[in-house]
């Protein structure tokens, strides 16, 4: 099945992937969650480049677990080159049932004005933190999503957001076998309408016109050998103890 994709504007990246490895193991705990993260990395474009670069802390995005209670965190900045000055806004993507379970995944983004830190033990902002979104169970944001404004941004202001992945945090998600096996696929979608600076505007004044460079991170949550996306490893959930 094709991933969802953000409509492409004039000078327009083409779709960025990453692949994530997440398993629900009910009753169970984080097994990569304490390891060290790595620096961030700039996601290499898989067509034209546009003005918005991505990075990834981590990358390839690899979470080998996730239980009720114990939430995984990736965190992505953009930043702007070759413009003074963008638009940014961010759309979701989720599909599969492990989003769509009653205690399945809820997807929380948010801003920070410096990079995260902590994103191992719990994350935490020094900045200015904002909340951005938040896709519950509920939400279907299977092939759409509302819009959400970032606002406007200076090149020399990246974008550092959270996204926090996690599960209902109760006793009985920590006993619903019915949690068990389920995989899906999330996603994060941004999109910069960019001043240029190399346009000049009319005589007698005018606007400068804009371009925009759509960027894509997708997340997949499944099994490699379906095929999702193929950069990581994507892992189903493990069966309970004794079930084989």
């Amino acid at each position: 099945m094709p991933f969802p994709r953000l409509p492409l504007r004039r000078n327009a990246a083409a779709l960025l992937t990453a692949a994530l490895s997440l398993a629900l193991l009910v009753g169970g705990g984080l097994i990569a969650g304490g390891a060290a993260r790595a620096a961030f990395v700039d996601v290499p474009p898989t067509g034209h480049p546009g003005r918005l670069v991505l990075s990834s802390d981590p990358y390839p995005a690899e979470f080998l677990a996730l239980s009720p209670g114990d939430p995984s965190y990736w965190q992505v900045a953009a930043r702007l080159e070759g413009a003074v000055g963008a638009t940014l806004s961010l759309q979701l993507r989720k599909t599969g049932e492990l989003v769509s379970h009653p205690r399945g995944l809820e997807m929380t983004v948010d801003e920070c004005d410096v990079p995260w830190i902590g994103l191992g033990e719990g994350p935490v902002c020094t900045g200015t933190a904002i909340p951005v979104a938040v896709a519950t169970p509920l939400d279907d944001n299977a092939t759409s999503s509302p819009t959400f404004q970032l606002g406007s941004r200076a090149a020399s202001a990246p974008v550092f957001l959270l996204v926090t992945l996690a599960v209902e945090d109760s006793a009985d998600a920590r006993a619903d076998a019915s949690l068990m096996g389920l995989v899906g696929t999330v996603g994060i979608g941004l999109t910069a309408v960019a001043v240029d600076p190399a346009a000049r505007p009319p005589r007698g004044g005018g606007v400068l016109p804009a371009t925009g460079a759509d960027v894509s991170l997708w997340v997949a949550v499944g099994s490699m050998a379906a095929g999702l996306l193929g950069l990581g490893a994507a892992l189903r959930m493990r069966p309970l103890r004794g079930d084989r």
